[in-house]
């Protein structure tokens, strides 16, 4: 079932429904008339959420349910097909949609007679109205306020202002009364139809009237006007309408609406909306801000040139200065090629640099380009002033090219602006790769550059194990054309680098090959340096090493310097990779030698604090300042944080004098202070940890993302400040935190003033604290803790008897207090609901019945639901039990769903016996296991390979599955796998 796919991983999307229909038909499954029904409720959600067009989905529907038979339909289908089609802009006729009713003989109804005008009144079809209306007159149905609205929006999409006002005026002389419905056809209906002004004096007549549009009636209005080009010349019909938009919620989000206007070809009206409108995240600069938008942007997008105003706007407005390169990168991804361009010329424009590797997704696959496309490529890249490197060069452009003649490569390379001494390296790597040594040693006769032979060292290395004589022949000629351009009198150790490439590769080097091989380089006169010849040796496995040790001699120069790539071959660790003994021993070297000790010094510092190593980290500070360093702000800060994980608090409070002292300008940031000063309350030293609060500067940051991070080391510290019992203490750092601006008011932040009431058993003092706080804030911090507790307390009063009648009194007057505090906040249904759920995880389930009895009709089943997921999602199986067990005698309940999110936890937990027993209570308690029930309990049961006791419906099963695991190799990249069959008593389910 798609229902199990929607429990486990959220709300279904066109895309999923897609996928399903299409492995459907390839497995040629029939569908029932209630599976169908069902297919039908999970795509009418799918549409509603969905910004693409989607009509090619949605005419698939019908066409897999029917599959070329004579099925059944009913008025439910159809009413619902047709409603689907509505919000998909399905351009429906009214010659189809009556066929479809006459050829199932559907007795339509009047809700179905209005979808239908709908539809046609959306496309502008005022002609076909007149069947529907012909089908009502012989029904006898009323023409109502949404039949009007549909002939009203014809009229409206065929520009007709006379037909509009001709049915205003037949409604009116009808006297029927005008609500939201009508108006909001008005002013779509006038807007597609140019006029305006017409829609102003629609909303002056609806204030006059008091009638009041809601926010999703308004977002059509926006969508039809920005699709019927209506949107004013400077956007000035959509300005107007956003700011209705704005009068009925201060915080708009119109991020759905960018996006379908994107996917609708309306680029610039989708800019207009997006810096200022749209859910964009708020970090500044941050790299993932307004991404979706930028992605969909490049994936449907002709005019690049709007990209790159989006991007610029993106940038400009701070909120995100990579937006560029995001598309860059999409654009990339997507092999836009024009687009592509278009925005590297951009970032060129505005002095961004342009890397290599921007270019190589185009050029990947470049052997299969044509030779003039490769060239004109290279010349743009030479126009945006990032002409190809040796690495772009030899990986994908010369590759691509004929090298039958080097020079004539040469030459078309130059021609687009490249030079000599670029080209001639890569060139002769290629050449070499592809074996093609008489053309390299030919080509490298005729250079008069100075070029580099870096990489043609490795090329050559494994050109020499088919080619031994050629390859050393080649590189003599290399070594003396290199040494033509040298100056400085340092003549570099090729050979020697050319030897230990061959060691370095894959095929090694051999006993027997060792003498021929030098030999060869004798009589080129090519030699190595001792420390090459050091290397050699060194490195070289036992089964070569003596043969190397008497025969190198023969090749060793001792005019020749270094080896090139001498440091691939050193073995000393980087500092940041040695522990602390290697480090001091690199320490005593380097002072030895007189080099910089500065960066050792700080590892060591860091390394020894955080093994309390106090009198190390003290002489190696004494050691930096000897040198004439001193510890930086920076290094003192990190070195306090070091102390504070390692809970040396003594050394930290001298860290934090010392740079309080030094760098009297420097600011601790917020999370070091934090965490501090709570490590410092937890040890119990508070004084300390307040003196160190007040000093903090305050908060910084602007962004909220940034407050939610440091709100969560605040809580840690109120927290630990609550544990100590101390009110006054909690109540301190509370104030300071809100004084700085550190925190802002909420439930969290104002949690722990309530906790530590209760740690210390004042549950007077408790419901004191939240009424201050729900009379000062308008919050209700751990309400249903408290409400725990006083249940508790309760509990506790009837358990000393009856001497103590007046205890359980005061203990009942509380919880009431209680409750009607969280009912002047919440109101009277949404307090009762959280005292039900407080008897549920206290452990009163026969409270929790007269709860539940108490509410009667007005329980909240959403709510009700919310909370059994959560329940489920942090696997607290009593809460849920409890539920059980006081909801089997009260009506209007789904315990189906109880059921399922106990399942949920068992099927995580891998516990195949409770879920079985599930299973069993609902037999004895007749209650209908839903299939997202049953087939999770048959996935649970075939994993512990348990046989199941049931049977289960596979159609929309398999849909599921299928569409789950397609989406799940979007996300892994993994081929799907069908799951293992499963067996079922008197069945086998594949």
């Amino acid at each position: 079932m798609l229902q199990m796919k929607k429990d486990r991983l959220g709300p279904l999307n066109i895309a999923d429904i897609k996928t399903g229909i299409e492995k459907l038909k390839s497995q040629e499954v029939e569908l029932s008339g209630d599976e169908f029904f069902q297919l039908l409720q999970m795509t009418i959600k799918a549409v509603e959420i969905e910004y693409r067009n989607c009509s090619d989905v949605v005419l698939q529907l019908l066409e897999l349910y029917r599959n070329g038979k004579d099925k059944p339909l009913t008025l439910r289908h159809i009413e619902l097909y047709y409603k689907i089609c509505l919000l998909a802009e399905v351009p429906l006729t009214s010659k189809v949609m009556l066929s479809l009713i006459e050829e199932h003989n559907i007795d339509v109804s009047k809700e179905l007679v209005e979808i239908m005008i709908l539809i046609l009144g959306r496309h502008g079809r005022i002609d076909d109205t007149a069947d529907i209306l012909a089908l009502m007159k012989r029904k006898s149905f009323p023409v109502s306020e949404v039949i009007f609205s549909g002939i009203i929006f014809a009229h409206g999409f065929n520009r007709d202002l006379e037909g509009i006002n001709s049915v205003v005026e037949t409604m009116r002389n009808l006297q029927m009364e005008f609500s939201s419905i009508t108006y909001h056809a008005l002013m779509i209906a006038y807007a597609v139809a140019g006029d305006f002004s017409k829609v102003k004096s629609v909303v002056q007549q609806m204030n006059k009237a008091k009638v009041d549009c809601t926010l999703s009636q308004l977002k059509s209005l926006l969508i039809d006007i920005v699709k019927s080009n209506e949107a004013g010349k400077d956007f000035e019909n959509m300005d107007y309408v956003v700011e209705l938009m704005k009068q009925k919620e201060s915080t708009l989000d119109l991020s759905v609406i960018v996006l379908h206007l994107i996917h609708h070809n309306h680029a610039p009206e989708a800019i207009r909306l997006l810096s200022s409108h749209a859910a964009v995240l708020r970090n500044r600069e941050y790299y993932n801000n307004g991404l979706i938008y930028i992605k969909e942007m490049v994936a449907c997008l002709q005019d690049a040139d709007l990209l790159v105003n989006m991007c610029q706007q993106l940038e400009e407005s701070g909120l995100n200065k990579y937006a560029s390169l995001v598309a860059l990168e999409t654009a990339l991804k997507e092999h836009r090629e024009e687009v592509t361009w278009v925005l590297l010329k951009s970032l060129k424009e505005r002095g961004k640099p342009i890397r290599q590797h921007y270019f190589w997704p185009l050029l990947n696959g470049s052997k299969s380009i044509k030779a003039s496309k490769v060239m004109e490529f290279v010349q743009n890249m030479v126009a945006l002033g990032t002409p190809p490197d040796v690495e772009t060069l030899k990986e994908f452009i010369i590759p691509s090219l004929t090298l039958k003649d080097p020079g004539a490569v040469e030459r078309m390379l130059k021609d687009v602006g490249l030079t000599v001494s670029v080209i001639s390296s890569p060139l002769l790597t290629v050449l070499i790769q592809n074996n093609m040594i008489a053309q390299a040693m030919e080509y490298a006769k005729t250079l008069r550059v100075d070029f580099s032979l870096h990489d043609l060292t490795t090329a050559l290395a494994k050109a020499w194990t088919t080619s031994p004589n050629s390859a050393i022949s080649l590189l003599a000629i290399l070594i003396k054309k290199a040494r033509e351009h040298e100056t400085s009198g340092n003549l570099e150790d090729w050979g020697g680098q050319f030897l230990l490439d061959i060691t370095s590769s894959r095929n090694g080097l051999d006993k027997h090959q060792i003498v021929p091989l030098f030999k060869e380089l004798k009589k080129n006169e090519i030699g190595i340096s001792e420390i090459s010849a050091d290397f050699l040796v060194g490195r070289a496995n036992e089964s070569i090493q003596a043969e190397l040790k008497e025969h190198v001699h023969m090749i060793v120069d001792k005019s020749l310097g270094h080896p090139p790539k001498e440091q691939d071959y050193n073995m000393i660790p980087h500092p940041n990779d040695m522990n602390i003994e290697e480090l001091e021993g690199h320490l005593t070297e380097l002072q030895t030698k007189g080099f910089k000790t500065r960066g050792t010094i700080r590892r060591l510092i860091l390394l020894h604090a955080k093994k309390n190593n106090t009198e190390r980290v003290l002489s190696l500070v004494k050691d930096l300042e000897e040198t004439g360093e001193k510890m930086s702000s920076g290094m003192l800060a990190t070195l306090l944080s070091t102390y504070v994980s390692a809970e040396n608090f003594d050394a930290a409070l001298n860290v934090y004098i010392d740079l309080k002292q030094a760098h009297p300008s420097f600011t601790l940031d917020e999370y070091k202070v934090i965490d501090f000063s709570t490590a410092l309350v937890k040890n119990g030293r508070i004084e300390e940890a307040v003196k160190i609060l007040g000093e903090a500067v305050g908060f910084k940051g602007n962004d909220d993302n940034a407050r939610k991070q440091v709100r969560r080391n605040c809580q840690a510290l109120l927290m630990a400040a609550a544990a100590t019992r101390k009110y006054e203490v909690v109540k301190e750092i509370f104030d300071i935190l809100k004084r700085k601006s550190i925190i802002r008011i909420d439930n969290l932040m104002l949690g722990p003033l309530v906790k530590c009431r209760l740690n210390n058993g004042d549950y007077v003092g408790a419901v004191e604290e939240v009424r201050s706080v729900a009379k000062k804030f308008k919050c209700l911090p751990m309400k249903i803790e408290v409400l725990m507790h006083l249940l508790h307390n309760i509990k506790k009063a009837e358990l000393d008897g009856d001497s103590f009648q007046e205890s359980r009194d005061k203990a009942k007057h509380l919880l009431e207090e209680m409750v009607n505090i969280i009912a002047r906040i919440n109101g009277p249904i949404s307090a009762q609901h959280d005292l039900l759920f407080a008897c549920l995880e206290a452990g009163y389930p026969s409270k929790a019945t007269q709860v539940l009895k108490s509410l009667g009709r007005k329980i909240d089943k959403s709510l009700i639901q919310r909370q059994c997921q959560r329940y489920a999602a942090t696997s607290r199986e009593e809460p849920l039990q409890n539920f059980l067990m006081s909801s089997k005698s009260v009506p209007g309940i789904s315990r189906e769903g109880i059921f399922y999110s106990l399942l949920t936890i068992y099927h995580v937990q891998n516990n195949s016996s409770k879920g079985l027993s599930l299973w069993t209570q609902m037999q004895e308690e007749n209650v209908l296991p839903s299939e997202a029930f049953l087939g999770t309990l048959a996935s649970l049961l075939a994993s512990n390979e348990i046989s199941i006791p049931f049977d289960v419906s596979w159609n929309l099963c398999n849909l599921v599955i299928l569409s789950h695991h397609c989406a799940m190799e979007s996300l892994q990249g993994k081929l799907y796998h069908p799951p293992l069959s499963i067996k079922v008593q008197n069945s086998f389910i594949g």
